[in-house]
């Protein structure tokens, strides 16, 4: 009974957007009913006529819902703009190919990190200014990109865009969820999916003719446009002024500890597995004790939220049945398999066809394009008819793996009709999963004491982005560690990898005898079919993961 009554006692105040003239801003140690609050007008709720209180509806929905298509597509360009130019970015800072990798991964990391942290300060804090404070940050780390000298300051400026866009992002979904009807909540997150889509197929093209065309640093300035159409969105869809109280007693009990212990020792691991065998050998020790000391974390991690969390993140009430998880967890390995596809194509277009980074680009359109059509009539017109759910899920998954195991068979001879039907066959299998897992997702039970950050919305975005984080530095390493072992077999120096920086995928522009270039494009297709064996085992993973979801007469 104390833990109902506690549950109760946090989680039946929270922040809304609300109109009304708002009070100081005061702490409270324990969070009571105030009956102050009845006389904020909440969203939705009027006392003028059903004709003006629909025409206010319809006037806040779209404001919103132009916010939201605004910061996720900034979000979705900003993961894939580097795509095609992270070769031109190594030999420009005169690094590594697997260091500049950071440039994206730090990104996809740290906006992955982000979005449970933004949402747990929105359980304190009112939406407005969090999303304000979330869009300024995107907007600082874009200068800090545009001005970098060296690829240390592009990383740093990469890691605070990440956190804001994450942020961005976060608040997208939570601001949906809680201002869009419910029975609309799968059709508005179709429309935030198929805008990043838009985003993820921009992203590329821009960024291959910005590398191609123009300065890099145009693959940063572009970005400020949706930076300031967010700030200047944000005011007209949200209220941005403060909550008539602080609760902190909310503030003390969220899982602060426990997204800090998985943050850091998924980050740490991933660290790890980048430098093995690349920038340092597998046995060294500056491979070894990131991977250990990461792996000592999650274990106190796992151990924390089972033991000593109060209110757990990763907890039962997450996590509460075998078909919850397995649907989390196809949300991750989906999440692997479509950005390891968007980053790995262009660059294996660009290292065994002799692509251009813009061609590389475009190349995306054939798989990114070609999603938004099923993505668009499953998650519209299938939204309600949640028994498809689990045939579209493994028909996806059986159209991806397929896809990725055909990948298996490019070479540099490959014909381009045969490579565009087989991006054709992986958007639409990346198509019918986003939008499948996103209408099971918005249609789950919602547990009465579920807070938002433990929604199974907000987990299904945080488990997809924490999928497109592992991705690069995953892929990464096996492409490297391949390209490596190949060189030694046709008697060429391995360090190849790290001096050769980014001409090791622009071939192009490296002068070579034919037998040169030719035992180096072996190399190179082969280390790519490590690639695809790779994303293929994933793939297959998932759609093993979607038969858990069969369940006669029910969907968890």
């Amino acid at each position: 009974m104390g833990r109902h009554s506690l549950d109760e006692d946090i989680y039946d105040n929270q922040s809304k957007i609300n109109f009304g003239v708002p009070d100081s801003v005061r702490s409270e140690d324990d969070v009571t009913q105030n009956p102050a609050l009845g006389s904020s007008i909440q969203l939705f709720e009027s006392e003028s006529s059903a004709e003006e209180q629909k025409r206010r509806f319809e006037v806040r929905e779209w404001l919103v819902l132009i916010c939201i298509v605004i910061l996720a597509m900034m979000d979705s360009f900003n993961a894939t703009i580097l795509i095609p130019a992270l070769p031109h970015l190594a030999n420009t800072f005169g690094k590594p190919l697997a260091s500049t990798f950071w440039a994206n991964t730090v990104y996809l990391f740290f906006g992955a990190s982000s979005q449970l942290y933004f949402t747990m300060v929105c359980e304190v804090f009112n939406h407005g200014p969090v999303w304000i404070i979330a869009v300024v940050l995107a907007t600082i780390g874009t200068g800090i990109c545009c001005g970098s000298m060296s690829l240390a300051e592009l990383i740093i400026g990469r890691m605070i865009q990440g956190i804001g866009s994450g942020g961005a992002m976060s608040l997208c979904s939570l601001v949906m969820t809680e201002t869009a009807p419910e029975s609309m909540n799968s059709r508005y997150s179709c429309y935030i999916l198929v805008t990043r889509m838009c985003g993820g197929i921009l992203g590329p093209i821009l960024g291959g003719l910005f590398v191609d065309n123009a300065n890099w640093r145009w693959l940063f300035y572009f970005n400020f446009i949706f930076c300031s159409l967010g700030l200047l969105a944000i005011p007209f869809a949200v209220d941005l002024r403060a909550l008539k109280y602080i609760p902190l007693r909310k503030l003390r009990i969220l899982d602060w500890t426990g997204i800090t212990l998985a943050t850091l020792g998924l980050g740490v691991i991933l660290v790890g597995l980048s430098c093995g065998g690349s920038l340092y050998r597998w046995r060294d020790w500056q491979t070894i004790v990131p991977l250990v000391v990461g792996a000592v974390i999650l274990v106190v991690f796992l151990f924390y939220e089972s033991k000593w969390a109060l209110y757990p993140q990763f907890g039962r009430r997450v996590f509460r049945s075998k078909m919850m998880a397995m649907t989390h967890l196809g949300c991750f390995l989906h999440g692997l398999v479509v950005f390891a596809h968007l980053q790995f194509f262009p660059l294996y277009f660009m290292s065994t066809h002799y692509m251009s980074a813009t061609l590389s680009g475009v190349s995306l359109l054939a798989m990114a394009g070609f999603a938004i059509a099923p993505a668009t009539v499953v998650g519209v017109l299938l939204a309600r008819e949640l028994r498809c759910t689990q045939w579209i899920i493994s028909g996806g998954w059986v159209l991806t793996a397929l896809a990725s195991g055909c990948s298996i068979l490019l070479d540099s001879s490959t014909p381009t009709v045969a490579w565009v039907f087989l991006l054709f066959t992986a958007g639409l299998g990346h198509g019918l999963l986003l939008s499948s897992y996103n209408v099971r997702i918005q249609n789950l039970p919602k547990d009465e004491d579920c807070s938002p950050p433990t929604l199974p919305t907000t987990m299904s975005f945080y488990m997809r982005a924490w999928g497109m984080a592992v991705a690069v530095p995953v892929g990464g390493v096996v492409l490297l560690n391949c390209f490596r072992n190949g060189l030694a077999t046709v008697d060429l120096n391995r360090d190849i990898i790290n001096t050769a920086n980014g001409y090791l995928i622009l071939m192009k522009d490296v002068s070579m005898t034919i037998e040169q270039r030719e035992a180096v494009t072996v190399v190179s297709v082969a280390a790519f079919q490590a690639v695809w064996d790779f994303i293929t085992g994933v793939a297959i993973i998932g759609g093993i993961s979607s038969g858990f979801l069969w369940r006669k007469g029910g969907i968890v």
